[in-house]
């Protein structure tokens, strides 16, 4: 039977609810709560970088979503069953430490379960994508995608500041491991609201495809096609734009300029209050223009503050950090919502899926190479530093300048190639 008005209406308020335990989750097993964990553990800078970047190594592994998920008649099962045990990995990684001693050990055990976290997530991201799309009409993907993009970052930061509080005060207590243990239980409750959300989240009946889907029609399907070509394209320059200076943000702030998780998170919530706002305001014009224009603006705002970090250091902490954060959040509250929807706008509805597991794969994969050649330079740099005029600049500064520059590149490529659009419905 054919999905009623009201199941739609109610499957979409799932999703969102859905959205926010999901971003919780994400924010803790993520960002400066992971690169803390790491300096806990003993990793380097440099090794930090590189395992903070390996969500998106394993992204390339959405290649054989497609393969898998294409002649399903539901996925929903799949889909429920692997968010499950993709959570309940990333609540169990951050309580190693209680269980073991040894330093190596205690890496080693963390690597694998971070790994092959992200590796499941990525493996269902393609797929439940596609689920959430087919709920939700394109003439309110904009309103509705902002609305939730709103409610996730509510939620994550939220949990976030909290959370940084805990290992805050437990870390100065003596026992910081066990801030991280809170994190697992946090994690753990919001895995149950998630698991919930999707076992009740209707799936509409699709056709199957008698088309057999293979790696290399994964691969070659959408690089034969020219207007999704430009897609492909646009994914590959963003995500090596954003990763060469994106791990570093969060060891930046908590290893070289010293913040506490507290304030780190404080600022964290004041971004994210502002890219809520932003985000409603990007989707309204969205709705209005199209996804193209706002990526392209949102994009070239992004950069600029990328590129501004490059004056803020021990002197400017506490009074230029709010002001870039601000500004961050209204730069990423178009990007977040525009990124993911352009591949949907220029993707043609019966390869969907196929589609945007390439896009995934390849962008991934441009991202991760960014990841390593930071990191090569981050460890080749030592302390090295250098100064604009009087005033110290460390590597990692000289990387956000960098990926500030090629986040405006992409703006630009946007501006001049991306114009032929198709309607994804």
């Amino acid at each position: 039977m054919p999905l009623s008005e009201k199941a739609y209406g109610k499957s979409r308020t799932l999703f969102i609810i859905e959205g926010g335990a999901a971003n919780a989750i994400g924010t803790l097993a993520s960002g400066v709560i992971v690169s803390g964990f790491l300096k806990f553990l003993g990793a380097s800078d440099a090794i930090n970088g590189i395992i903070s970047g390996m969500p998106i190594c394993a992204g390339v592994l959405q290649l054989f979503s497609p393969v898998v998920f294409r002649r399903m008649a539901k996925i929903k099962p799949v889909v429920t069953i692997f968010a499950l045990v993709h959570r309940l990995l990333f609540s169990v990684m951050l309580s190693v430490p209680i269980f073991l001693s040894d330093s190596r050990a205690r890496m080693t055990a963390f690597m694998i379960l971070y790994v092959l976290g992200y590796t499941i997530g990525s493996f269902i991201g393609p797929s439940a994508a596609n689920w959430l799309v087919s709920l939700v009409p394109g003439k309110i993907r904009g309103k509705y995608l902002a609305v939730k993009e709103g409610v996730a970052l509510i939620t994550m930061t939220l949990v976030s500041v909290l959370m940084g509080m805990a290992i805050d005060r437990m870390k100065a207590s003596g026992h910081e491991e066990l801030g991280y243990a809170i994190c697992s239980l946090v994690i753990l409750a919001f895995t149950i609201v998630n698991f919930t959300c999707l076992l009740n989240i209707d799936e509409p009946k699709a056709a199957l495809s008698n088309n057999p889907v293979t790696i290399k029609s994964v691969l070659t399907v959408p690089l034969k096609d020219k207007v999704f070509r430009k897609i492909l394209l646009l994914s590959v320059l963003w995500n090596f734009g954003l990763q060469i200076g994106g791990p570093y943000f969060s060891i930046y702030y908590y290893s070289v300029l010293g913040m506490d998780y507290t304030y780190i998170m404080l600022m964290s919530f004041l971004m994210s209050i502002i890219r809520t706002i932003a985000a409603q305001a990007w989707g309204r014009i969205a709705d209005r223009k199209n996804w193209a224009f706002i990526t392209k603006l949102s994009m070239a705002w992004l950069g600029l503050v990328h590129a501004s970090f490059l004056f803020l250091n021990s002197d400017t902490v506490y009074s230029l950090f709010p002001i870039l954060q601000m500004a961050s959040g209204i730069g990423w509250g178009g990007v977040s919502i525009s990124m993911f929807n352009m591949q949907f706008e220029y993707a043609p509805q019966e390869n969907r899926t196929v589609y945007i597991a390439a896009n995934a794969a390849v962008s991934n994969m441009s991202g991760f190479t960014a990841v390593l050649i930071a990191s090569a330079v981050v460890g080749a740099a030592g302390d090295f530093r250098l100064y604009f005029r009087t005033v110290p600049v460390s590597i990692m500064q000289v990387l956000f300048v960098v990926s500030g520059l090629l986040i405006l590149f992409t703006s630009l490529y946007i501006h001049r190639c991306i114009r032929e659009k198709r309607s994804a419905e």
